[in-house]
């Protein structure tokens, strides 16, 4: 999978700050994956490819290394619910 196209966008985001950026980024991508999912690519799809997308940029960027260790931060982070918008009951 090519990251130019990932490198192309985060360099032609607007200066401001880390917060503001990341703000711009989720709408943006939010407008995207509505607009993916409105033409028919079914909503897993749509998320395991913006995965794989991201996974592809971060090894690009930082090395597998990096990647795999921030890959298994992540999963902690999904077991103790903080990707959810209602906790599950204990």
């Amino acid at each position: 999978m090519e990251t130019a196209v990932v490198q192309k966008h985060v360099t032609a985001l607007p200066p401001g700050s880390d917060e503001e950026q990341r703000k711009l980024c989720f709408e943006m991508f939010n407008e995207y994956w509505a607009d993916a999912v409105g033409k028919g690519i079914p909503f897993d799809t749509v998320g395991t490819m913006s995965i794989a997308a991201a996974l592809f940029a971060l090894v690009a960027k930082h090395g597998p290394e990096t990647t795999a260790e921030f890959v298994q931060d992540l999963a902690k982070s999904v077991l103790q619910d903080e990707f959810t918008s209602q906790k599950r009951a204990n």
